[in-house]
């Protein structure tokens, strides 16, 4: 058994005692040992932490990606769940067709195998395409592809509630196409629509 310290104190041949001190007390090497054991776990979980963290931030899977709100610029957006703020399909273009109501491009796109995750039961209604929609704000830089043509692009899949379907929209990048901008008129529908002073029944936005 582990005695404690004495020490004789005076003449009376009477002693004080100090208690043994327990495993693992400050000072000791047990404690020691043990600050340094909870020391190195702490580490471990921060690294552990930072590889999650860093795992789960990822590059974007394309430089056309953008940061903000995926659905900037888009018209009646809470209509739009958001399914991956930024992802990348391609096919072939089989419809192009202009939307007077809100300038949008619509592009239907026959997607290339293999991409069937992009697409819900809806998109049977589009005869299995995928829909791209090109934003009036983005018609400067977004080029319109021609029917036929192969392409790739890039935006957030969304859900869009009033349709049932899945497209992307807006479309960031169009790999062809021809840039054709928006009219001086189709942009002032646009703002009005943007700040709810024309508003729209869903079925009307295309």
């Amino acid at each position: 058994m582990r005695r404690g310290l004495c020490r004789k104190c005076n003449q009376t041949a009477t002693f004080s005692c100090t208690p043994p001190r327990p495993r693992g007390w400050p000072g000791t090497i047990d404690g020691v040992r043990t600050r340094a054991l909870v020391t190195g776990m702490i580490l471990v979980a921060a690294l552990a932490g930072c590889r999650i963290g860093i795992h789960r931030a990822g590059p974007p899977p394309s430089p056309y990606c953008r940061s903000g709100d995926p659905l900037a610029g888009v018209y009646h957006p809470s209509r739009l769940v958001v399914k991956s703020r930024c992802r990348i399909a391609v096919g072939t273009v089989e419809v192009v067709r202009f939307e007077a109501y809100d300038g949008d491009v619509h592009v239907e796109l026959r997607l290339d195998p293999g991409q069937d995750g992009l697409l819900s039961r809806g998109n049977a209604r589009l005869a299995g395409n995928l829909l791209l929609e090109i934003v009036p704000l983005d018609r400067v830089r977004v080029p319109i592809p021609r029917v036929g043509s192969r392409v790739s692009a890039v935006g957030p899949l969304v859900d869009d509630t009033a349709h049932g379907w899945r497209e992307i929209h807006p479309a960031w990048a169009i790999s062809s196409g021809t840039i054709v901008p928006a009219s001086a008129e189709e942009l002032r529908r646009l703002r009005l629509l943007l700040s709810g002073v024309d508003g729209a029944a869903e079925e009307d936005d295309g």
